[in-house]
């Protein structure tokens, strides 16, 4: 078939380290540790950011309204828990 050697002697192929890195990810969204929603940011997005689009999120507005944000909790390329 064209192969030099045998198969047994062969070397595993290596991956493309780029194809393998997600450009978005996909978050959980909590409101007082209860699943609201889900939001998708991309995978370098700083806590703000990932904040501020849970916070837009269209089923987690109506848990928001009218309610004080305690506390914010980002787990990195996991979820986003707010605490009201």
């Amino acid at each position: 078939m064209g192969f030099e050697g045998e198969i047994i002697n062969a070397k595993w192929p290596k991956p493309a380290t780029e194809a393998l890195r997600a450009e978005q990810i996909t978050l959980a969204v909590q409101v007082n540790g209860k699943l609201r929603g889900q939001i998708t940011v991309v995978a370098d997005a700083n806590e703000e950011a990932i904040i501020a689009a849970a916070a837009e999120c269209n089923t987690v507005v109506p848990y928001l309204q009218g309610k004080m944000v305690k506390k914010k909790i980002v787990v990195p390329g996991k979820l986003v828990n707010i605490v009201i």
